[in-house]
């Protein structure tokens, strides 16, 4: 059940018309209210329409939400997903840019990193305007993330703005934060799952999660040390010469 929560003025973010031309900023904590979509016009097999307003500054085109089983870029030719909720070897993958413009790839390969996070190998690079994503850098303590804003998607292509709440050696979790501070939030439900979470860093978003539970939400992190070694095997052996992008938080 969605439980959605109406959040207070934050800061306000340059908005764009997608029928003029557009300037793409960087991701900001929007004001509330609004809608949360990512597209104004979704299709499989076309290219699609951007939502304009503050969501057009959050950089989704690394994200295929052609099934509700989503897959994140971490390198051109590879995808994380839920482990417990896999595409199958043969999908089609389909990538918006940000402009819109619809890209194609087949998942050819897909193999069990750890826990709840599986990877998988595209057929082709995707081309340079998607966006691959870092993964947050090492360091020894992440309990300082505990409080920030992270970015939750969901399985209707929407985003939503939670709070971490723990961080564990291999896990992450959020909440929705009282009072509240951002945007909208959202309860997690079913079909969810695998969905990306970022927090933002330089103006960039940053991998932190991909869900395995509703409710406020929760999932591996990908900050984790033995998580990124495991990641970064896994990527070598379904196909050498890619290496994972890493940035501070």
């Amino acid at each position: 059940m969605l439980r959605w929560i109406a959040l207070p003025l934050s800061l306000v973010i340059i908005s764009c018309s997608s029928n003029s031309s557009v300037t793409l900023g960087s991701p900001t904590l929007p004001p509330p209210g609004g809608f949360p979509n990512i597209f104004k016009r979704y299709s499989v097999k076309k290219d699609a329409e951007m939502m304009p307003g503050w969501s057009r500054n959050f950089d989704m085109s690394g994200v295929s939400f052609n099934e509700r089983m989503t897959l994140t870029l971490v390198t051109p030719r590879h995808v994380v997903m839920a482990s417990h909720y896999r595409r199958r070897p043969g999908s089609k993958v389909v990538f918006h840019n940000r402009m819109g413009k619809r890209v194609e790839r087949t998942l050819i390969g897909v193999a069990g990193v750890a826990g709840d996070v599986a990877v998988g190998l595209l057929d082709s690079d995707v081309p340079g305007d998607l966006k691959v994503y870092p993964l947050p850098a090492p360091r020894e303590d992440f309990t300082g993330l505990v409080g920030r804003t992270a970015v939750v998607t969901d399985q209707n292509r929407r985003i939503f703005f939670h709070e971490v709440w723990r961080v564990g050696p291999t896990s992450i979790g959020f909440r929705h934060p009282k009072p509240a501070k951002h945007g909208w939030g959202k309860n997690l439900v079913k079909g969810d799952s695998g969905n990306p979470s970022f927090l933002i860093s330089g103006g960039e978003l940053v991998l932190i999660e991909t869900h395995t539970t509703g409710g406020g939400g929760s999932g591996p992190f990908y900050g984790s040390s033995g998580i990124q070694e495991k990641l970064a095997a896994a990527i070598t052996r379904l196909a050498p010469g890619y290496r994972l992008r890493f940035k501070s938080l």
